[in-house]
C-alpha cells in the first residue's frame, strides 16, 4: 500500500510483545530458551500463571490458568514468580521505541499498543514497510520479539496481530474485511468474552462469519448495548479513536497464601505490606485515592470487600494503613475461617492533592515517600519498613525482588 497525496484517513498498527514477561526471562536467563516457562509463582503455590511461553502453551497452559493446573499439565515446566519492576523497565524502553515513529500512541497495557501512523504519512511513504521497520526497532533495541498487525481501525489490528503470532506481520487491507474474519472463530472477536461464547456456541453461532446472519437487535436482546459492538466488530467496523495514557480507574496489591491464615497479627502485618507496596505505586504516578479499599477471601472461597470514601485524597502509607486496618478489622469480625487471600484497593485516583491550609511545603508527605524511595532504590525495597511489617520476618524471609516470601509452613497452627 504506497501513500496517496491525501493518504488514509487512519493506519492502524497493533504492537503486542510476545508472551511478554516469559520472553523477559528468558532473554535474563538464555539457559531458559526453548524450555516451558511459567511465570506468575512456583508450581505449589495458589496463584494463577500471568504468562506462559509458547513451549508451555503446546501442553496447553495459557495464562489466568491455576499453577497447580499448569503442573498437571506440565510438570517439566519452569514455574517462576517473576519481577514485576524488571518487566516495568522493559516495557517503559518498548513504549519509547514507539513513541519516537509517531505521537498518536495508545498504551493498550505493559506489553501492547494501537499506533496510527496516518499523521506521520511524509515520513512513511509505504505504511507497511513502516510497520515492518517498528517491528525489526523494537526486537533490536528491547530484544524480545512482537507480533504485529496493520488495519484500517483497531478492531481490525488486533485480530491482525492475533494471525500474525507469532513472532509475525500481517495486514488487513481496506476492502479485505469479509475475506480476513469470516472464518476466523468468535473468540477472536475482542467483544466477545467467555460467557458471549457460551451462549453464541449454544445457538450454533461458531464463526465471525455466522455472525453476519444474526440482526443486530437480536444481538443487543442477547448481550445489551454490547450487541452493537459485537454487531459492528464483527464487520469490521470500528471508529474508536486512540487514546492517549490517561490517570489509571484504580490501583491493588493482593497476596493469595500458601495456605489458609487465622492469625490477625501477621494478616495485619501483611496488610501493612500490601498498603506499602500500593502507595510506593501512587507515588511513582503522583496518583492520590478518595477510596480505599479491602477484600478478604476466606478458606471457603467466599470474598468480602469493604470500601471508604475519604473526602481528602490520601497517598501516605500510613494514612491508607489506618484506613485500610480499620476496614479489614470490621471485615473479619466474628470470623472464625481462615483467610486464604488478602488485598488492598486505592480507587476514585486524582493527580492533584489539594493542600491543607497553611500546609508548608516542606512539610508535605510526599517529600518523606519521596527519601524512602530514593534509599529503597539505592538499597533495596526491605531497606525501610515499618515495625508492624516487620512482624513477618518471623514468618517469612524478605527476598528484595520479590518481597516476603514463605519460610516456614507453620502458618494455620
Amino acid at each position: 500500500m504506497s501513500l496517496s497525496k491525501e493518504g488514509p484517513r487512519r493506519y492502524i498498527v497493533h504492537v503486542d510483545i510476545d508472551a511478554f514477561f516469559a520472553s523477559v526471562e528468558v532473554l535474563l536467563d538464555p539457559s531458559l530458551a526453548g524450555k516451558p516457562v511459567i511465570v506468575g509463582g512456583l508450581a505449589h503455590e495458589r496463584g494463577v500463571a500471568s504468562t506462559c511461553s509458547y513451549e508451555a502453551r503446546k501442553f496447553g497452559v495459557h495464562s489466568g490458568m491455576p499453577l497447580r493446573e499448569c503442573y498437571r499439565l506440565c510438570p517439566e515446566g519452569v514455574f517462576l514468580r517473576g519481577n514485576y519492576r524488571v518487566y516495568q523497565a522493559f516495557s517503559e524502553r518498548f513504549f519509547s521505541v514507539l513513541h519516537a515513529a509517531t505521537p498518536d500512541v495508545e498504551e493498550a497495557s505493559l506489553d501492547e499498543a494501537y499506533l496510527d501512523l496516518a499523521r506521520c504519512g511524509l515520513l512513511y511513504p509505504s505504511f507497511p514497510a513502516a510497520a515492518r521497520d517498528l517491528k525489526r526497532r523494537v526486537e533490536r533495541e528491547i530484544g524480545v520479539t512482537v507480533s504485529v498487525g496493520a488495519a484500517p481501525n483497531k478492531t481490525l489490528a488486533k485480530l491482525a496481530t492475533g494471525l500474525a503470532k507469532p513472532a509475525g506481520f500481517f495486514e488487513i487491507r481496506q476492502g479485505e474485511e469479509q475475506g480476513c474474519l469470516r472464518d476466523l472463530g468468535i473468540e477472536a472477536l475482542p467483544g466477545i468474552g467467555p460467557k458471549a461464547q457460551v451462549v453464541l456456541r449454544l445457538m450454533n453461532v461458531h464463526k465471525i462469519g455466522q455472525l453476519w446472519e444474526m440482526p443486530r437487535g437480536t444481538l443487543r436482546t442477547l448481550f445489551g448495548e454490547a450487541g452493537d459492538d459485537i454487531y459492528l466488530q464483527s464487520r469490521g467496523i470500528d471508529s474508536r479513536p486512540l487514546i492517549e495514557r490517561t490517570t489509571p480507574k484504580s490501583v491493588s496489591r493482593e497476596t493469595t497464601f500458601l495456605e489458609d491464615l487465622w492469625d490477625r497479627r501477621l494478616l495485619l502485618a501483611h496488610l501493612a505490606y500490601l498498603c506499602d507496596r500500593l502507595t510506593l505505586a501512587l507515588r511513582q504516578d503522583r496518583l492520590y485515592a478518595h477510596v480505599i479499599e479491602v477484600k478478604a477471601r476466606y478458606a471457603d472461597f467466599k470474598t468480602e470487600i469493604k470500601r471508604r470514601l475519604v473526602l481528602s485524597p490520601l497517598q501516605e502509607m500510613g494514612k491508607i494503613y489506618k484506613v485500610a486496618e480499620e476496614l479489614f478489622l470490621d471485615l473479619v469480625e466474628g470470623s472464625r475461617l481462615a483467610l486464604r487471600l488478602v488485598g488492598v484497593k486505592a480507587a476514585d485516583l486524582v493527580r492533584v492533592r489539594p493542600l491543607a491550609l497553611f500546609e508548608p511545603y516542606s512539610e508535605r508527605p510526599e517529600r518523606l515517600g519521596g527519601a524512602i524511595d530514593k534509599v529503597r532504590d539505592k538499597y533495596g525495597f526491605g531497606a525501610v519498613l515499618t515495625a508492624r511489617e516487620k512482624m513477618l520476618d518471623g514468618v517469612y524471609a524478605f527476598d528484595p525482588r520479590r518481597g516476603y516470601v514463605l519460610k516456614t509452613a507453620s502458618l494455620t497452627k
